[in-house]
C-alpha cells in the first residue's frame, strides 16, 4: 500500500471520504483514525491495532455545535466543553445519532483537538474522526512522527504532518452519561480542575475493569502503554539504591527525577549523553509524561530488557503519569 504522508487538509480529508485510515497527530499523542460514519472503516483500525473489538474508540470534532448534532450535551458537559476545549478532554456522552460507530452502543466518546488545523480538517471530512492512539493494542502510544513512519508507512492510506504532540499522556475521559460523573480515565486535566464544576465528580480507586465487563473508556480493560522491555515502577529511594548499584548494566534503562553521584550539567544531562539514551532524567512530572512513551520506543529499539521508572512527584501531573506507568508495570 502507498501511504500518504502530507499536510494537504484537502487531500486526507478525501482519504477520509472515501473509507481511509490516516494517522493524524493531536496535542496528547498520536491518533488513527477513520469517519464515524463508515463502520467498515473503523472496524479495520481494530484490524490495524490488533485492538480488542469492546475497547472503544474516541470521536473527534471540529467544535462543541457539532457534538450536539450527535449526542445529548447537557448545560454541564456543555460547561466542561466550553472550558477545557479544545483540549485533552473527553466526555462520554448518551448518543443521538444512531449511524455514529459502534451503532449498538448508546454512548459516545467525544473531544475536540486544540491544534485549529486538524479541526478544520475534521470539518472538511464532513463527519467526526473516530480514533483510538496509534500504536499497536497495548502498547506505548506514540508521540514522534518518526515512530509514527516506523509502524504505519504502507500500512495506512495517509499520515498527517503536522504539529507533533506536546502533552504525552493521552485525554482525560469523564463519563457524563453516569450519575454521578465518573472519571473513567485520568489525564493531563486533573481530577481537581474537574471538581471545579463537577463537586460530585466520583473517582475510583481502579481503573480497571475486569472479566467480561465492556469498558466505557480507552485503556480501562487491557494491559496499556507497554513496551517489550520489563517496566519496574520504584519509589524514589528504591529507584536510587537500584541506580547506584547497576546503572552500569546496558539491558537496564532508567528514567526519573533522582541520579545520585551524577553530573546532570548545566543542560540537564551527564555531558556526553545524548536525548533519549538508556539514562533519562526528568525534571518535572509535566516533562516526565511528554517523553515517556517516547523512551520506551527507544528502549525496545535498542532491545533494553528492564526500564526502572521513578515514580512521579507529589502535585500537577502525578494523577495522570502515575496511572500510565502502573499500567505499564502490569503483569499480563
Amino acid at each position: 500500500m502507498k501511504t500518504l504522508i502530507s499536510s494537504d487538509v484537502r487531500l486526507l480529508a478525501d482519504l477520509i471520504r472515501k473509507g481511509g485510515v490516516v494517522v493524524f497527530p493531536t496535542e496528547t499523542v498520536y491518533g488513527i483514525g477513520a469517519s464515524s460514519t463508515n463502520e467498515e472503516a473503523c472496524k479495520r483500525i481494530y484490524q490495524i491495532k490488533g485492538r480488542p473489538s469492546d475497547n472503544p474508540l474516541i470521536a473527534h470534532f471540529d467544535s462543541i455545535e457539532s457534538i450536539e448534532k450527535v449526542c445529548v450535551v447537557n448545560d454541564l458537559a456543555k460547561r466542561l466543553l466550553q472550558e477545557f476545549s479544545p483540549g485533552p478532554l473527553t466526555l462520554v456522552l448518551p448518543k443521538l445519532d444512531g449511524t455514529i460507530f459502534p451503532k449498538e452502543i448508546s454512548t459516545l466518546a467525544v473531544r475536540i483537538p486544540k491544534n485549529p488545523i486538524l479541526r478544520k480538517w475534521i470539518e472538511a471530512c464532513g463527519s467526526p474522526i473516530s480514533a483510538p492512539s496509534a500504536n499497536l493494542s497495548g502498547r506505548p502510544s506514540l508521540t514522534r512522527m518518526t515512530d509514527v513512519v516506523r509502524y504505519f508507512d504502507g500500512v495506512v492510506d495517509g499520515i498527517f504532518l503536522a504539529e507533533e504532540p506536546s502533552l504525552g499522556i493521552e485525554s482525560t475521559v469523564v463519563g457524563m452519561h453516569l450519575n454521578p460523573p465518573v472519571l473513567l480515565r485520568p489525564g493531563s486535566i486533573e481530577s481537581k480542575d474537574l471538581r471545579q464544576f463537577l463537586p460530585n465528580l466520583m473517582v475510583p480507586k481502579s481503573f480497571q475493569v475486569k472479566g467480561e465487563a465492556i469498558p466505557e473508556s480507552p485503556g480501562m480493560k487491557y494491559k496499556h502503554y507497554s513496551p517489550k522491555a520489563n517496566v519496574i515502577l520504584c519509589q524514589p529511594a528504591e529507584f536510587q539504591s537500584r541506580f547506584q548499584k547497576q546503572k552500569e548494566n546496558s539491558d537496564y534503562a532508567w528514567i526519573g527525577f533522582s541520579f545520585p553521584g551524577m553530573d546532570m550539567g548545566k543542560d540537564g544531562l551527564e555531558p556526553g549523553l545524548k536525548p533519549f539514551e538508556r539514562i533519562k532524567p526528568v525534571f518535572s512530572n509535566q516533562e516526565y509524561s511528554s517523553v515517556l512513551y517516547a523512551f520506551f520506543e527507544f528502549c525496545d529499539l535498542k532491545g533494553i530488557d528492564t526500564i526502572y521508572c521513578e515514580e512521579p512527584t507529589l502535585g500537577e501531573g502525578r494523577e495522570a503519569l502515575l496511572n500510565r506507568l502502573e499500567k505499564a508495570s502490569q503483569l499480563e
